[in-house]
């Protein structure tokens, strides 16, 4: 296996305005970390050098090109620009727009691959790229960032590229109409917002993209009030999806308290419950790019907020379809709930599983197109059945070694639409696929062709039309029917941050992790059959299933995360209580924490003196001059981690933090903190 920059969902990191001289990018973000404007220039050259080189475009061709809001000054974006220009290709800019609208624009156009300028739900101090291959709709997996990153680490810097530049194409008011043209047409025609009365729902943008869409929403649609709608401020910031994961219901209570107390949309759902408790009151809460999305749901009879995530909008808009058949497939990832899968699968549907992120959904999807040309094969031309056959072929030998390649899917795609224009309009066995997180591939219509995206607005009008249903066929039943929608099974996880990420790929680590996991899984659970399971697709993962007879009851996995600089230990149970599951995940956690931390990290530092200070009577805690930073930090300390409570004036340790901090204060390499 190569080296590969890419993570779950593209590139993703802090930035830095400027690279340090005699630098070269790729080499100071492998040292550092740190993205640069410079950095951004050189990968979208890159990537369009090798769009070229695999016969995907051409000189001239164009490159679709949308960001979030987080780049206010434009200097990655404009970046990023450059590259493209520098490699011949014809940047068009949509500007600020969601994800799935950035590569809807692509299809629409044709142009040969989009490129997203984004961090997702990362905080403001951070960005990333997205790519989305044209025709084919896919994401670049695990082989084909070897290639690229290969690529990269070959080229000068400064840049020798042409200076031939084309004009860059503005066409961000064309893209957003596009865009809405898409969401109301992919309406069912028996929810006529202009008209509804009985429901009210407040959209939260995150500060990020989907606000622009938002926005564009007719006046007529008076039922959505819309929050964290401004450009001006720092995005994903006491917003979106991100603090809601792993939360299933929010009381009043719980709104006074860290770290909901500055969460302006949810208290303004509460407020819309108390002022009118007789109609339904929803919010859409979105990520930074506009691909994820979670519905909550204001509840007058328990006083609080239900919170319906990826696994509970995927039972929901399954549970309502008319399409249950042995023909439809539901595909989730290794991060969903056990014992939502195996509701999925009482539903009739047939269930297939993939590794963390919606690049592999979008490859299920790619799947289900190819095995609806084979049915259809009779009816083509012995040329056109052997170019079927060339892209079924090639998938099947990647698929087998779990080595997927989407430059070269994407080629053999294009070269079979040209000749067989009716491939990508043909209705597939693909129904839905998603993740806890809140990416859900949804398929939708666009100019008859069909299209898989990551479409959290259009996941939430689907899923509020059924809500709808659901409150005007029974107002009475519809909390317990909603409860009943809530998974029922249990998860611990326990994010580690500030990471050596290689750490999960030393033998005598990994070795000696295993054994801890599988001593402490027999210890309280002797008559489970325990099996390791490995994804190809995933290397790194350390993944432990326990079955009692033939019922999965317990999944312990151990993932880097591809977005954030953190490892994750996640335990999944299926009638198996929290307090059994974290007693389970203590020994393991702990071996984590103690030997996963990266000490080079100056966010590690910056943790870890707070910790040791925080044991003092009075501590005197010296938090970063920068807002960005702090915030951060106290963030991932006190809200992920769990190891403090309290607002950062009066932070106490918890049990956990106390313990931690101890270890610290230890262990000799405190003293070099300060270093």
């Amino acid at each position: 296996m190569g080296t590969r920059l890419q993570g779950t969902d593209g590139i993703r990191g802090p930035i830095q305005q400027h690279l340090p001289p005699s630098q070269h990018p790729v080499q100071w973000y492998m040292q550092s970390g740190e993205i640069t404007p410079e950095f951004f220039q050189l990968y979208t050259y890159s990537i369009c050098c090798l769009l070229q080189k695999f016969g995907l475009t051409e000189v001239s061709n164009i490159i679709v090109v949308g960001w979030d809001s987080r780049d206010f000054s434009g200097t990655f974006n404009n970046a990023a620009i450059l590259g493209i220009l520098q490699a011949g290709l014809a940047p068009c800019s949509v500007g600020i727009l969601p994800t799935p609208a950035v590569a809807l624009h692509m299809l629409t156009i044709q142009a040969s691959a989009a490129i997203v300028l984004t961090a997702s739900h990362n905080p403001a101090d951070q960005n990333g790229i997205k790519i989305f291959l044209g025709s084919s709709g896919l994401k670049l997996f695990p082989s084909d960032d070897e290639v690229l990153t290969e690529f990269l680490l070959k080229q000068p810097w400064p840049l020798l590229g042409s200076n031939n530049f084309f004009d860059a194409k503005d066409e961000s008011a064309a893209a957003q109409k596009n865009f809405m043209k898409h969401l109301i047409q992919n309406q069912d025609n028996d929810m006529i917002l202009d008209q509804l009365e009985s429901i009210n729902i407040i959209t939260d943008s995150a500060f990020g993209a989907c606000q622009v869409i938002v926005q564009r929403f007719p006046k007529n649609w008076r039922i959505f009030q819309h929050y964290n709608a401004d450009f001006s401020q720092e995005i994903n910031r006491f917003s979106g999806v991100a603090d809601l994961e792993g939360t299933r219901w929010l009381s009043y209570q719980s709104l006074k308290k860290v770290p909901w107390k500055d969460y302006a949309a949810l208290h303004q759902l509460f407020q819309n419950l108390q002022k009118n408790p007789e109609i339904l009151q929803l919010s859409w809460i979105f990520d930074g790019d506009g691909d994820r999305c979670f519905i909550l749901i204001g509840d007058p009879n328990r006083q609080g907020i239900h919170i319906l995530s990826g696994d509970a909008l995927m039972l929901l808009i399954c549970s309502e379809s008319e399409l249950q058949t042995q023909n439809n497939f539901i595909f989730n990832t290794i991060e969903s709930d056990l014992e939502a899968s195996g509701r999925i699968l009482g539903k009739k549907f047939n269930l297939g599983q993939c590794p963390v992120g919606d690049k592999w959904l979008l490859l299920e999807a790619f799947d289900s197109r190819i095995k609806t040309l084979k049915e259809h094969v009779p009816k083509f031309s012995e040329a056109n059945k052997a170019l079927i056959d060339d892209i079924q072929n090639a998938y099947v030998e990647m698929r087998d070694i779990g080595r997927p390649n989407a430059l070269e899917l994407t080629r053999l795609w294009g070269n079979l639409v040209k000749k067989i224009p009716e491939a990508d309009q043909m209705p597939t066995d693909f129904f839905l696929g998603g993740e806890e997180s809140g990416h859900i591939i949804l398929p939708a219509t666009h100019s008859k062709q069909l299209v898989f995206l990551g479409n959290a607005l259009l996941v939430a009008f689907k899923a509020t039309k059924i809500l709808h249903k659901l409150w005007l066929h029974n107002p009475a039943e519809f909390f317990k029917n909603i409860e009943v929608l809530q998974p029922e099974g249990t998860q611990t996880t326990l994010p580690i941050y500030y990471v050596l990420k290689e750490k999960l790929l030393e033998p005598g680590f990994r070795d000696e992790l295993c054994k801890i996991i599988q001593e402490r899984a027999g210890k309280l659970f002797p008559g489970f059959i325990q099996y390791w399971t490995d994804l190809p697709e995933d290397a790194e993962l350390l993944m432990l299933q326990l079955k009692d007879r033939d019922t999965l009851k317990i999944s312990i996995f151990i993932r880097n995360s591809g977005t954030e600089d953190k490892l994750s230990l996640c335990i999944q149970g299926n009638g198996i209580s929290d307090e059994v599951l974290n007693e389970l995940s203590r020994e393991i956690h702990w071996h984590l924490l103690c030997h996963c931390k990266n000490k080079n990290s100056t966010w590690y530092r910056a943790e870890a003196q707070i910790m040791v200070e925080l044991l003092k009577a009075s501590p005197t805690i010296s938090w970063p001059e920068n807002s960005f930073t702090k915030d951060r930090i106290l963030h991932e300390m006190r809200n992920k981690q769990k190891f403090m409570n309290g607002d950062s004036e009066n932070l106490v340790l918890t049990k956990m933090g106390r313990r931690y901090a101890q270890f610290l204060a230890d262990n000799a390499d405190i003293n070099m903190l300060g270093k």
